[in-house]
């Protein structure tokens, strides 16, 4: 083992010391006398030094000597040698440059205290006295106190498990005088027997408190492909509602289904860029889809009650969090408290940590992969009403269908009565046909009709990425509906802070 001292022993003399201090004897005058305390087994340099280097001076009387009698294992108390007692400390926060200790959390430890040995501790006390007043004086204001013990604390740490002790007087010899006493010897001593149990500890060790922010919660064995109606699910496909789309990962349908939680259970919503804490049970929330806000319930969480369970320091600005996609890639942002509502958090996302888009080829639109202009509803507005004329490679997602009719590009009704399908006009091509458009599309204009170059109809087992350029907002198509690609709501174990 290495060397190590902490005192131990010191501390326990200095205790006892203390307890017999600010005594004090009452002289023929009136006058009050404080009695001194000293230890009796002093270094003999520093005894010739009170001494003035000389045999001859005789200590001043009236004054009281302690030292260790005697030393040795209490094996009554003996417990456990490898027992491990751990205590988590979490520090308040240090301000250096004011000095002062903030409302905030700092340091946090892991301190594991190793069992101590137990012993018993005899200490003499010899108290030196001029006349049999003055002995009697000292011992009518020590003896009282014993009754039966007195109750000593070595340290104040908070997490020393050693610190208390107790002193019992077991004996005393009232002069050491022999009668008759004679005028030779004109110090009379009276010793006090004090004994107390105390212990020895080995050094502790303290480490740096870890918290886990990932826990899995359950490992079961899933039968069913992985679903992609949920980009915050890495595996779990017990999770998924019936008739859920699902894709196989390299044809393996007995995977291991693995549902995790974060620190608090907390599931999370990421929207326009800010960050709430949901404070309902995550096995009840709505599956993630950031085109509707979903349904919120209790009241807000303050998210300084999170930030202060996880491990490190928040700073503003350079705290992250970590987005996890069903692509097995993270979505990264630095995060800053909402400085009017701390229920909230602002979330400056990475861009480079953004979900590769998807390139739909066309040789109409070769620069831009992966890409579209803007969202629109067929319906309503159309290029010359409300867009502007389409040029070659303009492309559009579309929220509903149009030119659906089971007689585009043919009659409609019977005879007599019959008559060419006609379609909106704006979407009509140079040669005046009917482009079959559905909801979910992508559509692009090649010069002279419009095209679908992405059929949401025939991609129900694709994972599809696109990036709207007027808003600069990502999608995914999920095999059932566009959705922000990242933003949501995230399950418990499905994103994580990184202080």
């Amino acid at each position: 083992m290495l060397h190590f001292y902490d005192g131990q022993i010191r501390r326990y003399i200095t205790q006892v010391i203390r307890l017999l201090s600010n005594f004090s004897v009452r002289y023929g005058d009136g006058t009050l006398v404080r009695v001194p305390v000293l230890y009796g087994d002093s270094d003999r340099q520093a005894a010739h030094i009170l001494q003035d280097n000389s045999e001859n001076k005789i200590g001043a009387a009236p004054r009281m000597a302690v030292y260790v009698n005697n030393l040795e294992q209490d094996r009554t108390r003996l417990a456990d040698s490898s027992y491990v007692g751990k205590i988590n400390i979490r520090e308040r926060e240090y301000n250096a440059d004011s000095e002062t200790y903030s409302s905030s959390q700092g340091h946090r430890y892991t301190v594991e205290r190793l069992m101590p040995t137990p012993y018993k501790i005899s200490f003499k006390v010899d108290i030196w006295s001029t006349s049999t007043d003055q002995k009697l004086q000292i011992l009518e204001q020590l003896l009282v106190l014993f009754n039966p013990s007195l109750e000593i604390q070595t340290t104040d740490n908070y997490i020393d498990w050693t610190s208390l002790s107790t002193v019992e007087l077991t004996q005393m010899t009232f002069s050491n005088r022999s009668i008759p006493i004679g005028a030779n010897t004109n110090v009379d001593i009276a010793t006090l027997t004090l004994e107390a149990p105390i212990y020895i500890s080995p050094p502790v060790k303290v480490k740096q408190l870890g918290v886990i922010t990932d826990i899995i919660a359950g490992i079961t064995h899933g039968e069913e492909n992985i679903g992609v109606n949920d980009p915050t699910l890495e595996f779990g496909s017990e999770l998924f509602p019936s008739g859920s789309p699902q894709f196989n990962i390299a044809g393996n349908n007995n995977l291991l289904t693995v549902k995790k939680t974060t620190i608090g259970g907390f599931a999370i919503l990421i929207i326009n860029g800010q960050a709430q804490i949901l404070s309902y049970n995550e096995n009840v929330s709505a599956p993630n889809d950031s085109l509707e806000i979903p349904q919120r319930q209790g009241i807000p969480i303050n998210w300084r009650v999170l930030l202060e369970q996880h491990p490190g320091k928040y700073k503003a600005g350079f705290s992250k969090i970590y987005l996890k996609q069903n692509n097995f890639t993270e979505v990264v942002g630095t995060i800053s408290l909402n400085a009017l509502d701390e229920t909230y958090i602002t979330v400056n996302y990475d861009v480079d940590t953004f979900p590769t888009n998807t390139e739909l080829s066309s040789t109409f639109r070769p620069g831009s992969p992966g890409t579209f202009d803007a969202i629109i509803d067929p319906t309503r507005v159309g290029p010359g009403h409300g867009l502007a004329t389409a040029t070659t490679g303009t492309r559009y997602l579309v929220i509903e269908s149009i030119n659906t009719s089971d007689n585009v590009d043919g009659t409609v009704g019977e005879t007599p009565f019959t008559f060419a399908y006609d379609g909106p006009s704006a979407w009509k091509g140079t040669d005046l046909s009917d482009p079959v458009i559905e909801e979910n599309d992508i559509i692009e204009y090649n010069g002279t009709i419009w095209v679908v170059i992405f059929d949401a109809s025939q991609s129900q087992d694709q994972l599809i990425y696109q990036t709207n350029i007027y808003t600069g907002v990502q999608y995914k198509w999920n095999g059932q509906s566009w959705i922000k690609s990242f933003e949501g709501e995230y399950r418990a174990g499905a994103w994580r802070l990184e202080l």
